[in-house]
């Protein structure tokens, strides 16, 4: 019986290729063609060939999202998981359900286990004054899904003023002049719906994606000469519950509305529940706008009209910029833009 320990140089002579190649696709470098790897892979499978976990240069990304149970992070982190399967990159996933404490937890988590770059979506500005006593300057670092977080950091992210302006200029050309906002937060920066307006000014507004949303909804009034009414306004969180009970409060207040913008999906559909057992016709009476058009929007009834982003593509996206930036390479922000899509709880509206 053979015991002979087979060797890189047994995998390099099999495959007919250098020892200097083998050793990159055992240390999963990037510089390497695709019908190289495949040679060099084969022979180590032929010769049975398993590479010291101590000698290999393991290329580690974490991502830390608010929330696995929000589905839009959750395709987050799937978009990031199929990219990464490809280039052979291991990857820890954090989930800071929704609490800044554990949020940092999981940050200084990440730094303790020696990670090679991490993806960060930040639930508020909180971590901000953390990262930087954790993680040296050079560190691959991505920002992820919000804008102006940290100073020369890279980021990508959704243009959600835009998707605020789109959502309200819909609404407006659609005559609905009495345009109540539902603002979503994992944590809120303020104590009361009272402070929302002053904080569209606040330096650390990008951190807050509602707060960009809630902007681009104040551009498109202004167009209208419209002001921001504070009785209109509400804050929120993310799933169905938030969405039911902030719109059973709001509908006490007794305002005059004719529509009201949601931050996600989840919650447009729990306004929906409260404003069906109000008997409120949606969309006869007042339309409804969720956002990030995700599966609820389809399912929803009525159907949600929404504002288009693609969690699976941003998680693609920041994934190779990530990847980029771990060769050497260095590059700036990305925003993509998002898209409105029209269904059923929404439409024109009559003039009296």
């Amino acid at each position: 019986m053979n015991t002979k320990k087979v060797t890189i140089t047994d995998v390099a002579k099999e495959a007919g290729l250098s020892i200097a190649t083998v050793s990159r696709v055992i240390n999963n470098a990037r510089n390497v063609d695709a019908a190289s790897e495949n040679l060099i892979r084969e022979a180590m499978k032929k010769l049975g060939y398993v590479p010291s976990v101590k000698k290999q240069k393991i290329s580690l990304l974490a991502i830390l999202v608010p929330n696995l149970e929000n589905h839009f992070f959750s395709a987050v982190v799937e978009g990031v998981m199929k990219e990464a399967n490809r280039a052979r990159c291991h990857v820890v996933v954090y989930s800071a359900n929704g609490s800044a404490d554990q949020e940092a937890q999981c940050l200084i988590q990440a730094a303790s286990l020696g990670v090679s770059a991490l993806l960060f979506c930040p639930l508020s500005d909180a971590a901000s004054t953390l990262l930087p006593t954790l993680f040296a300057p050079d560190f691959p670092l991505l920002i992820v899904y919000r804008r102006d977080y940290l100073k020369h950091a890279n980021h990508i992210y959704y243009n959600n003023v835009e998707g605020g302006y789109l959502a309200a200029k819909y609404l407006l050309r659609s005559n609905h002049r009495h345009i109540a906002f539902f603002a979503s937060f994992w944590q809120s920066p303020m104590d009361g719906v009272d402070q929302l307006i002053p904080y569209l000014d606040h330096p650390n507004r990008g951190s807050y994606s509602s707060l960009d949303r809630m902007e681009g909804y104040r551009r498109a009034l202004a167009e209208y000469s419209i002001s921001l009414e504070p009785s209109l306004l509400c804050m929120t969180g993310y799933d169905f519950s938030s969405g039911y009970t902030t719109a059973k409060e709001f509908l006490s207040r007794l305002c005059d509305f004719d529509a009201i913008i949601c931050c996600n999906d989840a919650v447009a559909a729990g306004v929906l529940q409260a404003l069906d057992e109000q008997r409120i016709a949606v969309p006869e009476q007042v339309s409804i706008l969720g956002y990030d058009d995700s599966f609820l929007a389809e399912i929803a009834r009525p159907a949600l009209s929404s504002i288009h982003q693609d969690p699976r593509l941003l998680g693609t996206k920041a994934f190779l910029q990530i990847w980029e930036r771990m060769a050497g390479k260095h590059g700036g922000d990305i925003v993509l833009q998002p898209t409105l899509k029209i269904r059923s709880s929404s439409r024109m509206r009559e003039l009296p």
